[in-house]
């Protein structure tokens, strides 16, 4: 089982590439798949986690809301490989929706890796956001 964690302060270069740091492509493997995420961020999935997400996808039903988010995962996907500098490219619509400027985060998620704008990330850290999370956890006795 995959389990990526940590945060790394990275740019986007003028030609929309990022850099994955060693410690995640080690884990990711040759293809990686880059897709949006509802929290306004990017996801990047390894292949064998991507198979795993995108079945948990189709087994939703169209009736309850299946086809709108299949919609929404799909239509903005990429796959991708890192060059020999271990950057990847973004394509311009997903670096548009994420928002990505020059100052960026490459986090770890557990099952997947996230690409933030660092003006986004900083945000969602703020302490509203740490209180509504301390809720939850405690909700469910983490």
């Amino acid at each position: 089982m995959l389990s990526f964690f940590g945060e790394y302060a990275q740019v986007i270069d003028a030609k929309n590439r990022v850099f994955i740091p060693a410690k995640f492509r080690e884990q990711l493997g040759e293809r990686i798949y880059i897709t949006r995420n509802v929290d306004g961020c990017l996801m990047v999935y390894s292949e064998e986690m991507w198979n795993e997400y995108t079945e948990k996808i189709r087994a939703i039903p169209a009736s309850r809301g299946g086809s709108k988010i299949a919609r929404f995962v799909f239509s903005k996907s990429s796959d991708a490989k890192c060059d020999s500098q271990g950057r990847t490219l973004i394509p311009q619509s997903l670096v548009e929706y994420a928002g990505l400027k020059k100052d960026i985060y490459v986090i770890g998620v557990g099952d997947h890796i996230e690409i933030w704008d660092k003006d986004a990330r900083d945000n969602d850290q703020s302490e509203e956001n740490i209180a509504d999370i301390l809720e939850i956890m405690r909700e469910y006795d983490i």
